[in-house]
């Protein structure tokens, strides 16, 4: 099973009992064929741009494990909805421990066998002699 997210947009001018079942019915379909990690309660949103003719619609995501074989029953499932104006699903990679990809200073540079300490004032005279 893969892990994805599920985010749709509901139709506004529904009524709540209608929201919450077919927010049901979508978590059904998806409880059946795998179990879902994670769940928004429906959010009013203002869109960017009209999508058919709405520029608010309810904004609801899901995150839940899923066979591949079984998106494409998710898909065509949403299409038939009519109160779902928008959706889009994303297979969400597991998140690891973040290790770091640069070496430490210290690591990279080798430090010689039985080198003695040199003070900073001679560093400084170096340097002058460099730059003249």
């Amino acid at each position: 099973m893969k892990n994805y997210e599920l985010t749709y947009l509901i139709k506004p001018d529904i009524f709540e009992t209608e929201i919450k079942s077919l927010t049901e019915k979508i978590s059904a379909f998806i409880k059946e064929q795998g179990k879902i990690i994670k769940t928004s309660e429906p959010n009013k949103k203002n869109l960017g741009y009209q999508i058919k003719d709405r520029a608010e619609a309810l904004l609801v995501s899901l995150d839940f494990s899923l066979n591949p074989e079984n998106i494409k029953k998710l898909e065509e499932m949403l299409k038939k909805e009519n109160q779902v104006i928008r959706h889009i699903i994303v297979i969400k990679k597991k998140v690891r421990e973040i290790t770091p990809r640069i070496k430490p200073i210290e690591l990279l540079v080798e430090k010689p066998q039985g080198s003695k300490k040199v003070e900073l004032k001679e560093i400084d005279k170096k340097i002058e002699e460099i730059l003249k």
